[in-house]
């Protein structure tokens, strides 16, 4: 019979309280409303790459929340302000090292932000979350900033927000990556993944230290707003990477309701093509759009950072309760 013993010892779980105690202390320094969104929802994301889980209660269909975005957007067009949360979030689909079906987010939306001053705002953050628990292993003062584009012409001399799918196989194939999982579709879905198929083998495992990686290709744009560079549309976001992981991901956020339901309609036709299943847009997420101030917003992976600042290999090292122990 098993026995049902959780990984990690009182030490990891110590640490995690202190963790979320600071990261609390400096919201509430910094005046932004923590609140509390459900984690059931009547919509699920319509992005090709997330999965949603889905809970049948009777007659009705309800989705785990992939992230509180949603819900958290709709608190925002109720002139909340600037707001956090730290809840679980849920994906199918993900399990292994840096993966699990559920897992904890923090999620913040600062009200006024343009991009560049949301990523001041991480660093301050994980600078004064580490200095309160005395984990300062990483230097999180003023990272390194390096556009997506500039990544590909190091590695691969070639302009991502250019680049066609065909040249994008090409390369995994001179490189010999497997890309046998990737649905030949030769639409945007195709080009977002063998760019991830890229990006991740190659460049990502450089990113060591500390460092944002800023303005990734339309293709990969979600909720973020779009801009141009060069000449070229680019998805105004960023993500945070550390030890050679992904840590945070944050957008200029989009509030055109009529531009999201276009994505989202296109989402599901992407969907359509690699076989999985329709989701309907969010009308209430629509609905409420309009009234979204203009905002920057970042997702972070609470079981990551614990890992990372903890000198930890794999989530299951810091989760007490990961996808084979429940």
């Amino acid at each position: 019979m098993e026995s049902g013993k959780a990984g990690p010892d009182r030490s990891v779980l110590l640490v995690r309280g202190e963790l979320l105690h600071a990261i609390r202390e400096y919201f509430y320094e910094q005046e932004v409303l923590e609140v509390t969104t459900p984690t059931l929802g009547s919509r699920g994301v319509t992005d090709s790459q997330i999965q949603n889980l889905k809970l049948q209660q009777e007659n009705r269909c309800y989705y785990l929340q992939t992230s509180p975005e949603y819900a958290m957007k709709r608190v925002l067009a109720l002139s909340s302000g600037s707001i956090y949360q730290i809840c679980p979030a849920y994906r199918g689909n993900e399990q292994g090292r840096y993966h699990s079906v559920e897992f904890m987010m923090l999620e913040w939306y600062r009200v006024g932000f343009p991009l560049a001053e949301l990523m001041s705002d991480v660093e301050q953050m994980l600078c004064s979350v580490t200095a309160s628990l005395g984990l300062e292993e990483y230097d999180f003062h003023q990272l390194p900033r390096i556009a997506y584009k500039d990544l590909f012409l190091t590695h691969f001399d070639i302009d991502p927000h250019g680049a066609s799918t065909a040249e994008l196989r090409a390369l995994t194939e001179i490189m010999n990556i497997d890309h046998k999982h990737i649905v030949q579709q030769d639409d945007e879905g195709t080009l977002s993944d063998y760019l991830d198929l890229l990006f991740s083998f190659v460049i990502e495992p450089t990113l060591l230290q500390p460092t944002i990686v800023y303005d990734y290709p339309a293709c990969q744009v979600a909720l973020a707003q779009l801009g141009e560079v060069d000449g070229k549309r680019v998805a105004k976001r960023f993500e945070v990477f550390v030890n050679a992981m992904e840590l945070a991901n944050g957008y200029l956020e989009l509030g055109d309701a009529d531009e999201l339901e276009t994505r989202m309609k296109r989402n599901n036709e992407l969907r359509a093509v690699r076989g999985l299943e329709m989701v309907e847009p969010d009308e209430q997420l629509l609905g409420a759009l309009g009234d979204m101030p203009e905002c920057s917003g970042i997702a972070l992976g609470l079981d990551r950072l614990l890992m990372i600042l903890l000198g930890k290999n794999s989530l299951s090292q810091v989760m007490t309760f990961t996808g084979d122990r429940i």
